[in-house]
């Protein structure tokens, strides 16, 4: 399969639902990312904590080589962290292919200017990608837009998380209230279930490998 390549790039999505100090769980977290950073083929990091549920994380590590990944998961010191963290966290995990990445400029970290948007798509996926691309230029219309992602999931077919950020929140709340960008999300939503989430922007860190 395509998608299993092993030289292709690779974006892994971590959802955590901290049963503790999430003061801890960062900590500890924040350790775990230092050392992917370090890992070959790694590329870069996003972290959020979702605004209506605040003990909930979403992390996605994107990775220029799938075969930097899967190195990554049987090193020791790897195994030693997933090990230290789960007892803190329930988690689930995806793996995703980016299939359209626009990149305007960087949204402030420590504000809840990123919106996460789930979708499993009922029936045409290319009638869902493109509904999708249409609400970005919708977003690119708006001001302080800051980019967007579409990953498609390798492991679920016809499931997809998209993710849009702004400059601040300012910029990210006027746009959710606008009237564009609530009919071009209706238009999405009548071809896929779709679940939005707004979250804080915890970090976002570069690999140095």
């Amino acid at each position: 399969m395509p998608e299993r390549d092993p030289t292709r790039p690779v974006t892994v999505i971590n959802r955590f639902e901290v049963e503790g100090d999430t003061a801890e769980f960062e900590r500890e977290f924040r350790e775990h990312s230092q050392f992917l950073r370090r890992r070959p083929g790694f590329d870069f990091l996003v972290t959020v904590r979702l605004v209506d549920r605040p003990t909930a994380y979403v992390h996605l590590s994107h990775w220029r080589r799938l075969s930097g990944f899967l190195d990554t998961v049987h090193d020791d010191t790897f195994v030693a962290h997933v090990q230290g963290l789960a007892p803190l966290v329930e988690t689930s995990a995806d793996q995703a292919l980016s299939i359209g990445r626009v990149l305007r400029e960087n949204a402030a970290v420590d504000d809840t200017d990123v919106v996460l948007i789930s979708a499993q798509v009922r029936g045409d996926d290319r009638e869902f990608e493109k509904r999708y691309a249409e609400l970005g230029h919708v977003c690119a219309r708006l001001g302080g837009f800051g980019g967007s992602d579409l990953l498609r999931s390798t492991l679920r077919p016809l499931s997809y998380t998209g993710v849009q950020w702004w400059r601040d929140s300012t910029h990210c709340g006027d746009a959710l209230e606008s009237a564009s960008w609530r009919t071009a999300l209706s238009d999405l939503s009548a071809v896929a279930d779709v679940t939005v989430e707004r979250a804080r922007h915890i970090a976002y860190e570069r690999g140095t490998a």
